[in-house]
C-alpha cells in the first residue's frame, strides 16, 4: 500500500513537472535607439542641419514572447513600433483611406502579430513585413542605412506612399508592411526555406478591395553563401486616379551575398511594375563590407535607380560608411552619401530616393551618429 501511494505521488509530481515545463513562457523587451547629426546640401532653402533618429538602423522598441505548449509547439507574439527619438514621438503613419500618403499613426506600426511555431514551420497573423522586405534587408549594400532615402527601402520595399500608396492591404500610405495578413514560413531544410503570405483587403461593400496576394519567397543560406528571392502581386481595389479599379502591381526582389575572410560582397535587384500606368521602377545595388578589425567595419555601396515606361527617369546614389563598435550593443558611425539625378526633371528627381530637391540635380549628406541596442 505504501508503495502504491508513493507511486501515485511520484506520478503526480512528474505530471506537474511536465505540465510546468509545457507551460514555460518568456517575454522580452527589446529595441534600438539611434540618432545622428545630419547635414545635407541642396535641400529646400539650402543646406539642412538636423539631429535625426534612425540613421544607421531605424529606432524602435518592441515586446516579443513565446509559450511552450508541449510537443514542440509554441505560441508566439511580437509587437514592435517605430521610435522618433529625436522628438520623443512613437509610431508612424501607414495610411487610412484610399490615398497616396499616410494618414493613420499606430503605436505598433512595424509589427503586430500572433502565431504558432513548431516542426511544421511558423504561421503569423497581423501586420508584418511583406516578403520582399526581408530579401532586401538581408542583402542590402548598406544594411538599410538611412532608411528614409535608401533606394531598396523607398522603391524595392514599397515605402514610398506617393508611388505605391494605393496598392496592398493598407488602404494607402507605405506598402512596406501589410495589415490583415497571414504568413507561413517553412522549416529550414539543409539551408533552404520558403514563405507564403496573403493580406486581406477587408472591404465587403466595394466591388473590389485592395490586397497583397500571391506573395512567395525562397532562401538559401549555407556557410558564406546566401541567396533570396521574393515575388508578389498587389491590387489597388477601388479606383484611385489615375488608376482604374483592381489594377495590379507585380513586385520582384532578389538578393545575394558572399562572405570570405574579412570581406562580404552584397548585391540586390528589385523591380515593381504597374501595367495600368505603363510604369516600371528598377533598383540595382552593389556593396562591400570590409572588417578592418574586430570593432571596425568599412562599407561602400552603390545604387542605380531607373524609371521606364510612360515616363523615363534615372538617378544614382553612392555611400561610404564607417562603423566602430564600442561594445556588443553600442556602435558609433559616420556616413557620406551622394545622390545624383540625371537631370532636374520631375521623373529623374523622383528616382533620387527623396534626397534631391526641385531645382537641383544632386545632394550630399554627412552623418555622425551613435546606435544603442537593448
Amino acid at each position: 500500500m505504501t508503495f502504491g501511494l508513493r507511486s501515485v505521488a511520484l506520478a503526480s509530481a512528474l505530471c506537474c513537472a511536465s505540465l510546468a515545463q509545457a507551460q514555460t513562457s518568456s517575454v522580452t523587451l527589446y529595441g534600438i535607439v539611434d540618432a545622428a547629426f545630419v547635414s545635407t546640401t541642396n535641400q529646400a532653402g539650402g543646406t539642412k542641419n538636423a539631429i535625426d533618429a534612425g540613421q544607421l538602423a531605424t529606432s524602435r522598441w518592441g515586446v516579443k514572447g513565446a509559450e511552450d505548449l508541449g510537443g514542440g509547439l509554441k505560441a508566439t507574439f511580437n509587437l514592435e513600433g517605430t521610435l522618433a527619438n529625436d522628438t520623443g514621438a512613437a509610431g508612424s503613419s501607414y495610411g487610412g483611406g484610399f490615398v497616396s500618403t499616410g494618414t493613420t499613426t499606430n503605436l505598433f506600426d512595424r509589427a503586430s502579430v500572433v502565431g504558432l511555431a513548431g516542426g511544421f514551420g511558423a504561421v503569423n497573423l497581423g501586420r508584418q513585413n511583406h516578403l520582399g522586405v526581408e530579401v532586401l534587408a538581408y542583402n542590402d549594400p548598406s544594411g538599410f542605412a538611412h532608411a528614409a532615402t535608401n533606394p531598396n527601402v523607398v522603391y524595392g520595399s514599397l515605402n514610398s506612399g506617393a508611388l505605391f500608396g494605393p496598392y496592398g492591404a493598407n488602404s494607402g500610405g507605405t506598402g512596406l508592411r501589410q495589415n490583415n495578413s497571414v504568413r507561413y514560413d517553412t522549416p529550414n531544410f539543409a539551408g533552404f526555406s520558403a514563405a507564403a503570405m496573403y493580406a486581406f483587403g477587408e472591404n465587403a461593400t466595394a466591388t473590389t478591395s485592395a490586397s497583397y496576394y500571391s506573395g512567395v519567397s525562397g532562401a538559401y543560406a549555407n556557410g558564406p553563401v546566401g541567396v533570396n528571392l521574393a515575388y508578389a502581386r498587389l491590387t489597388n481595389g477601388p479606383t484611385v486616379a489615375p488608376l482604374p479599379a483592381n489594377s495590379t502591381m507585380t513586385l520582384t526582389d532578389f538578393g545575394a551575398r558572399y562572405a570570405f575572410s574579412a570581406v562580404t560582397l552584397k548585391a540586390t535587384y528589385s523591380q515593381s511594375e504597374v501595367d495600368a500606368l505603363n510604369q516600371k521602377i528598377a533598383v540595382a545595388g552593389l556593396g562591400i563590407d570590409y572588417r578592418l578589425s574586430a570593432a571596425t567595419t568599412l562599407t561602400a555601396a552603390y545604387y542605380d535607380m531607373k524609371l521606364t515606361g510612360a515616363a523615363s527617369g534615372k538617378a544614382d546614389q553612392f555611400l561610404i560608411m564607417g562603423q566602430y563598435a564600442l561594445s556588443k550593443r553600442t556602435t558609433t558611425y559616420a556616413t557620406l552619401t551622394h545622390a545624383k539625378a540625371n537631370s532636374s526633371g520631375a521623373a529623374d528627381l523622383s528616382m533620387s530616393g527623396g534626397m534631391v530637391f526641385a531645382g537641383n540635380t544632386d545632394a550630399t549628406r554627412v552623418a555622425l551618429g551613435i546606435k544603442h541596442a537593448f
